[in-house]
């Protein structure tokens, strides 16, 4: 009679104990999602990259006090609830640094959080289990430990992979700003190059087309006229070319008043 009403017993338990896994599951990858979210608006190099991840960090905490409640963890609710109230303060800043300060204090509550869920989980999962009525009992408990001992082991796994795949992320992202950096300090350069070579080009094609002028002026060359070149550009037209396609457009604007100047002084005749 007594292994019955065991087995009944067990069988009302199982749903409830699974029921609370998946609350406290989700509450924990809410809270990794807290926490990453939190780093990043820590991390950020401006006030609306900060709030931005502050925004999703709310969101997620919310997620966290709900699930912590439904659960029964007060502590892990308070430590939510907490860091919530520092991150929309986050949000409220018009500064960066005023930003900032308030999602490094919600990302240092992070660990807590998840700590005292992980705990929260252990010892709701051990108390669910807890009967002393007698050997069959205990090893009902021992093997309700474990699973919970496995199970916590497993969020651990996840979090620790979550991590690792966030760290690559901001890795990969930290990587890509590196070179888009390089890139654009290379391009100012080029474009500062580009602009001399375009000042000193354009003056020295001014002074061959006057010096050419003046010369068909000497020798009385009526029909040797040398009309304005179009080889005077605005800064803006470099951008959108690189510094060998300007030396490029010089050259062809030097070889073209060349070719006409040649040109016009082949059919000249001294009177």
């Amino acid at each position: 009679m007594k292994n019955i009403a065991l087995i009944l017993f067990s069988l009302y338990l199982i749903p409830n104990t699974f029921a609370q896994d998946n609350l406290h599951d989700d509450a924990l990858t809410a809270a990794s999602y807290a926490y990453s979210h939190s780093k990043k608006a820590h991390g950020a190099n401006n006030v609306f990259h900060t709030q931005e991840y502050a925004d999703k960090a709310v969101e997620a905490l919310l997620k966290v006090e709900d699930l912590a409640d439904q659960c029964g963890c007060e502590k892990a609710n308070e430590i939510a609830y907490q860091a919530r109230v520092d991150m929309e303060s986050s949000l409220n800043q018009d500064t960066y640094e005023r930003s900032r300060y308030f999602a490094k204090r919600a990302k240092d509550l992070g660990p807590q959080l998840l700590d005292e869920l992980t705990h929260c989980q252990a010892s709701k999962g051990a108390y669910d289990v807890a009967e002393d009525t007698g050997e069959e009992e205990e090893e009902m408990l021992a093997s309700a430990s474990q699973d919970v001992s496995d199970k916590q082991k497993e969020l651990e796994e996840k979090r620790l992979l979550l991590e690792i795949e966030q760290r690559k992320l901001e890795q990969q992202i930290a990587e890509q700003n590196r070179r888009k950096a390089e890139f654009e300090a290379m391009r100012a350069a080029e474009l500062k190059e580009q602009s001399l070579i375009k000042s000193k080009a354009e003056l020295a094609l001014q002074k061959l087309e006057t010096a050419l002028q003046e010369l068909s002026v000497v020798l009385n060359d009526d029909e040797a006229k040398f009309e304005a070149q179009d080889y005077v550009r605005s800064e803006n037209e470099l951008i959108n070319e690189s510094l060998g396609d300007t030396k490029n457009f010089y050259v062809n604007r030097a070889k073209e008043l060349t070719k006409t100047a040649m040109q016009q002084f082949a059919s000249y005749n001294a009177q």
